[in-house]
């Protein structure tokens, strides 16, 4: 998990442009007519981000493109306006849209950098928090933008959590304990070959609400064995430098260096690789093995 700075823009920035760039009339006056009560609708969702319940905004059924969701606006037409004069568009929506995408510096900020954001050239995907089949209200506000990976998109799903305890966490808004707070861990198996098994893990004193979120944005990426099957590639190389390189270690030394990865300030502290050295470090086996 990986903290993002809030998108530079107003909350209505990305509203205003794509309706400006509207080539039907009569659609861009009926935008800009329900401008004021889709404002509305922005600052309610700033309020139940500052209690984190997100899960009760007003939702809108699944399907219904008609459905009327906002003022006079309907489903479809709040969706068309991302799908179209956002993404399709070729001017200030695109460039904002592409400037949130790139703000993640291609790590995604769910699974904290082990997805693929794209092909080379590409900029990934970004992913609606609140997804538009059910919030197509804030289809178009930056701060339910964030990027992601396809895996980390696809998991979040096109549904969101009626419960607030088992709301993902957001890259954007959520406290700061998240972020700075280790809460995930991991353990070795010895053995040949090797595995590391990871776990959500908060700290007791927490909040339940707290606590069983993170449980929850732990199942929904996947990152249990997403991050299982980094470690081989991370640990073959350093099982091969303990055998040559730094065979001289002794079991104490050997753990100082891995300790060197395992409190990198660079890396984030409930990122894959961190929480690895953070195991290695804890296991006796693993530093006194001489891996012949």
């Amino acid at each position: 998990m990986k903290r993002l700075d809030l998108p530079a823009y107003e909350s209505a920035a990305l509203y205003d442009s794509s309706v400006a760039g509207l080539a039907d009339e009569a659609l861009r006056a009926k935008f800009e007519e329900n401008r004021p009560t889709v404002v509305e609708a922005f600052h309610l969702f700033d309020e139940n981000s500052q209690t984190k319940t997100w899960c009760n905004l007003p939702r809108a059924a699944h399907g219904h493109p008609d459905a009327i969701v906002v003022g006079t606006l309907s489903k479809g037409e709040l969706v068309a306006l991302y799908d179209e004069g956002v993404v399709k568009s070729r001017g200030e929506p695109r460039r904002i849209y592409d400037q949130i995408k790139v703000s993640a510096r291609d790590e995604c900020p769910y699974c904290g950098g082990i997805g693929e954001m794209g092909e080379v050239g590409e900029l990934g995907t970004a992913d609606h928090f609140l997804p538009k089949a059910y919030f197509p209200t804030y289809s178009v506000m930056p701060v339910n933008l964030v990027p992601a990976c396809q895996v980390c998109n696809k998991g979040m799903g096109a549904s969101f959590p009626t419960d607030e305890h088992l709301q993902p966490l957001h890259p954007y808004l959520d406290e700061d304990h998240f972020f700075t707070t280790k809460w995930l861990f991991a353990s070795v198996r010895p053995g040949d070959p090797l595995a590391v098994d990871y776990a959500a893990n908060p700290p007791a004193d927490w909040p339940e609400k707290d606590r069983l979120r993170v449980a929850a944005h732990f199942e929904a990426c996947k990152l249990g064995s997403r991050y299982r099957s980094r470690v081989w590639s991370e640990i073959s190389p350093l099982i091969s430098q303990r055998r040559s390189s730094l065979s001289s270690l002794s079991p104490d030394q050997f753990r100082e260096h891995l300790a060197v990865a395992a409190n990198e300030p660079g890396l984030p502290i409930n990122g894959w690789k961190r929480v690895l050295y953070s195991a290695l470090v804890s296991s006796n086996w693993f530093c006194d093995e001489e891996f012949e």
